[in-house]
């Protein structure tokens, strides 16, 4: 194969854009109407409630002023709320709010119900291989 990296790309690709199908759709429509930095926030919240806002904006590679417009949103549609850090009383964290979790909650299943799609044609070994696979990809590919 003589450009075996862009082949890889269109595969990832192509993978992407159609795993999600007219039930995803149906089932998760919430999902759908969610930016990847809102999805992400939920995701960061819902996992770790002590994180400052500074942690957030570090995190995901994005300024102050975009972080709290994003924030500003989500706490207005209910899926989030700012509380006074236990650690550093002069900064703030987020937590969830019951849409937030619920919102949370159906994004697990979303992803649980792709990545079993994903390997639901490959046998233990090769499980085995693309998760370790995937990981050394991860390692090198996603920014920290």
């Amino acid at each position: 194969m003589e450009n075996i990296g862009l082949y890889v790309a269109q595969i990832w690709h192509e993978v992407l854009m159609n795993s999600s199908n007219e039930d995803d759709v149906a089932r998760y429509s919430e999902l759908m109407n969610r930016s990847p930095v809102e999805i992400q926030i939920i995701l960061m919240t819902g996992t770790n409630n002590e994180l400052l806002l500074r942690d957030y904006a570090n995190m995901l590679h994005i300024s102050k002023s975009t972080l709290t417009s994003i924030i500003n949103r989500l706490e207005k549609q209910g899926y989030i709320h700012r509380t006074i850090s236990s650690k550093d009383k002069r900064s703030y964290c987020l937590t969830l709010d019951s849409k937030g979790q619920v919102f949370l909650n159906s994004y697990i299943s979303y992803q649980t119900d792709i990545g079993n799609r994903i390997i639901s044609g490959l046998d233990e070994n090769e499980k085995q291989q693309l998760v370790m696979l995937l990981g050394k990809i991860a390692s090198y590919m996603v920014r920290r």
